[in-house]
């Protein structure tokens, strides 16, 4: 048998050898494309992952911002390289203008996550807050001298600061338009926990007006206590209003001494509240009659004591924002210094100062917020608020009073009022435009 011999020619194996390497390059080539793809995505996808974050660190600031303004609407100082998250945010603020807007600041806010920044830019309003006001008047504001403002007034109704706001002196501002509620008040006993509550009312025995003391259990203790305040009660027949004037050093230790007064402070309480604001007994003038309190001390007298003179007529929670649901009495002060334990001084349905000596509602160790669920009816020269005030009704002055917020009072309010600070329109920005800003863009 031939064998058949297969002859290959010398450059048959150079060609295989090409085809092999020219398929490996190929495989390398697509390869390293694949990798490069992927790498350009992983790129891609983290550079879209921080940018995100870096959108969402420059909203934060904005958030931070309008939580800022809730605490202080006149913070201006903005931010820089603060962190948050994997990145960091400068905020800038400043005030500026916008077409049918009034209190209108620029806030800008670069995020920044691993050299990613995005932006933002926002024009807004900063309606006033019920925190940090020194006076909140719900109805109008008149003020017929000049009034010598360290903090900020709102008021809900109109306001006449003179012309030119020329009656607005020591750097005080004002605002109108928004509509802010107070924290609603509360008189009675169980609003002020561990204090020593007593109701004064008023009443005729035989033919001498005198008063009747309760203690927060509607218990009648004038006999235990000593006192009916015979000699500093009067009675108008017409207008159905019983007067208690406590006049002189003599009386305010007598009945507001914390220790040895007839409205004594019992052992373990943190205060001593005084309700002169009840109905009446019923002999003579019962559920019509209201009283007039005139508190008329010396210059160095101080009352720790809060003291109310108004009651609730309503029934539902908005009725206690409205002034025609209290009734009352003026309550008049002449010299004399509040320092309350509780943080309310006063809660009064009519407010007068009278005369030219000094009234501190409220001082720098204890300062005071003053309640009044209709008018202020007066304040003269020589009066002198550390704390904040809050007036259902209008608030009228002349003579230059010295007001100074101090929130300090805050601290000692109960609960319940620490509970509902503050209600209604708060300081947080209004946006009026928004807009995502390229990096470098103003």
């Amino acid at each position: 048998m031939r064998r058949r011999w297969q002859i290959r020619r010398p450059n048959e194996a150079g060609y295989s050898l090409l085809t092999v390497t020219v398929f490996v390059f190929v495989v390398m080539i697509s390869a390293a494309a694949f990798f490069a793809m992927a790498s350009y995505e992983t790129k891609g996808a983290l550079h879209r992952q921080r940018s995100s974050e870096a959108f969402y660190v420059a909203d934060g600031a904005i958030e931070r911002a309008r939580a800022k303004f809730l605490e202080d609407r006149s913070w201006r100082a903005g931010w820089s390289g603060d962190s948050l998250g994997r990145g960091v945010y400068d905020l800038s603020v400043t005030d500026t203008t916008f077409p049918g807007a009034d209190n209108v600041v620029y806030l800008r806010a670069d995020g920044t996550v691993r050299a990613v920044q995005r932006s933002i830019g926002v024009f807004a309003t900063v309606p006033p807050s019920a925190l940090g006001l020194t006076l909140l008047i719900m109805g109008d504001a008149t003020v017929g001298g000049n009034l010598c403002l360290a903090g900020a007034v709102h008021v809900n109704g109109s306001a006449d600061f003179g012309p030119q706001d020329a009656h607005l002196k020591c750097g005080g501002t004002y605002t109108t338009g928004d509509t802010i509620n107070p924290p609603p008040i509360y008189t009675e006993v169980d609003s002020f926990p561990n204090a020593t509550y007593y109701k004064v009312r008023g009443t005729k025995i035989g033919s001498t007006y005198q008063a009747r003391i309760y203690n927060g259990n509607d218990v009648d203790i004038t006999t235990a206590l000593g006192d009916s305040l015979v000699d500093v009660t009067t009675y108008n027949p017409g207008q159905k209003i019983f007067t208690f004037e406590f006049k002189g050093a003599a009386d305010i230790n007598k009945y507001f001494d914390d220790a040895t007064g007839i409205f004594g402070r019992n052992a373990g309480d943190i205060a001593v509240v005084i309700n002169f604001g009840e109905e009446p007994v019923i002999n003579p003038p019962g559920s019509d009659g209201i009283t007039k309190l005139i508190i008329d001390a010396n210059p160095n007298q101080v009352i720790n004591a809060t003291v109310i003179n108004t009651r609730f007529t309503g029934a539902t929670l908005a009725d206690r924002y409205d002034y025609r649901c209290w009734k009352g009495g003026v309550t008049l002060v002449k010299q004399i210094i509040w320092e309350p334990y509780y943080g309310v001084a006063l809660v009064v349905h009519d407010f007068q100062k009278q005369g030219g000596s000094l009234v501190r509602m409220g001082t720098p160790t204890w300062p005071a917020l003053v309640y009044v669920t209709q008018d202020a009816v007066w304040v003269n020269a020589n009066f002198e608020l550390c704390g904040s005030m809050i007036c259902l009704g209008n608030w009228n002055s002349t003579g230059g009073p010295d007001m100074i917020y101090n929130g300090a009072f805050m601290a000692n309010l109960p609960d319940y009022l620490m509970d509902t600070w503050p209600q209604g329109s708060a300081g947080t920005l209004q946006v009026l435009r928004w807009r995502e800003l390229a990096a470098s863009s103003e």
